[in-house]
């Protein structure tokens, strides 16, 4: 029989439910002893702890805490959203985002706790008074010019390419696949380890001006959520309008700077479809984009913008199932797939901590939530050599 875990505290395992928003009843489907656990009655093994915190989406440490950490609740970590977008907090996205807690908490203890990029995004002193100048100072820390951002032929390159400048200024980038098409990304504010979450069901184009989007809510210090459609965000007024607004604006004018843009519109001439497509390719953006630049100038008015927007949202929710469909006829490749999720920064970080010999192949496999047979499988794959 299996030793059961006595160390346990049954106060942060209640915690763990209610933190990660599971009604008690899903909890009791799966773990008949949740009650008795929970009040120190009984304990659980490690192999049933290690499923708990799977299914809670926590690290297995934290359930020998003495008591609950401090976490930043859910409402508070983003608070600029209104009550009507906060609904979007549901169960799936709370363990995408628990998740993302347990890699910045990785992070942590990968790096003896200090962040070494010698220019942190958090700590750069921006000029937060005009989005323009916030933008070029962010180029600048970039050392991201538009000629480069130009060159790239396929939106994927250009976010990978984003993907690394984001970490050189101390921003790690992860992905996963949200089963909520309501919210395009968030990101988790931190004075050492801030990070971003995009999710990867979206075109590239997309999840790039969710960087740039999330970007702005770091710039401020301060996490955040963006949706898909920010018309969720409303009309009326509150707490926190103004910040969410800020960052599509950001966004758009980091990627598509006005000077730049209406210089290359005098060049293209006539707006159209082509032309529209054109920009969008140029700038490694979305159509919508484009079309959120043109109205801002004043080259469309309100009524077309809405129209393409509704077109270019069903077009991407139409193509989005058409792949859904593919993916289902086929098994995909778990390692790549795992690979871009985590982005090639945070892979190399735990592996040549492995090398470094700073800890053990359980822990790796730890880091990567991962088998041990898979880590050493992607060794193997990248020929790192045998683990």
């Amino acid at each position: 029989m299996a030793e059961k875990i006595t160390a346990v505290n049954g106060e942060i395992l209640k915690w763990a439910r209610i933190e990660s928003k599971t009604p008690l009843e899903y909890v009791e489907k799966k773990f008949k002893n949740i009650h008795k656990w929970e009040n120190g009655d009984d304990y659980p093994t490690y192999a049933q702890l290690k499923m708990l915190g799977d299914y809670y989406r926590k690290p297995i440490a934290v359930f020998f805490f003495p008591e609950p950490p401090m976490l930043r609740n859910l409402p508070s970590s983003f608070r600029t959203l209104p009550d009507i977008a906060s609904s979007v907090i549901n169960r799936e996205l709370v363990k995408i985002i628990d998740w993302a807690r347990v890699m910045q908490i990785n992070l942590y203890e990968m790096n003896d706790e200090i962040n070494p990029s010698i220019n942190q995004l958090v700590h750069f002193n921006f000029d937060l008074s005009n989005l323009n100048t916030t933008a070029k100072q962010l180029r600048e820390l970039f050392k991201a010019n538009l000629s480069i951002q130009k060159k790239f032929s396929k939106p994927f390159d250009a976010f990978e390419f984003w993907r690394d400048c984001f970490h050189i200024t101390g921003v790690y980038i992860f992905k996963e696949a949200f089963k909520n098409n309501d919210v395009s990304g968030f990101c988790i504010y931190d004075d050492v380890f801030p990070i971003i979450c995009i999710n990867n069901t979206l075109s590239p184009s997309r999840q790039i001006f969710t960087l740039f989007h999330e970007a702005y809510h770091l710039i401020h210090k301060i996490g955040g959520i963006d949706l898909l459609d920010d018309r969720k965000l409303g009309t009326k007024y509150y707490d926190g309008y103004e910040i969410e607004v800020a960052c599509n604006q950001f966004a758009g004018e980091f990627l598509v700077p006005t000077e730049d843009f209406v210089i290359e519109l005098r060049e293209i001439g006539e707006v159209n479809n082509n032309a529209v497509e054109q920009l969008a390719k140029m700038y490694s953006v979305s159509r919508e984009v484009i079309m959120r630049k043109l109205l801002n100038i004043g080259r469309i008015n309100r009524s077309t913008y809405e129209d393409k927007r509704n077109e270019y949202n069903q077009d991407w929710f139409r193509n989005n199932e058409d792949d859904k469909n593919k993916k289902s006829k086929s098994t995909g490749n778990y390692f790549a797939t795992q690979l871009t999720y985590k982005g090639r920064q945070y892979t190399e970080l735990a592996f040549n901590g492995y090398y470094a010999q700073k800890y053990n192949i359980t822990q790796l496999a730890h880091y990567m939530g991962m088998k041990i047979q898979s880590v050493q499988t992607i060794a193997t794959q990248k020929g790192w050599g045998v683990l």
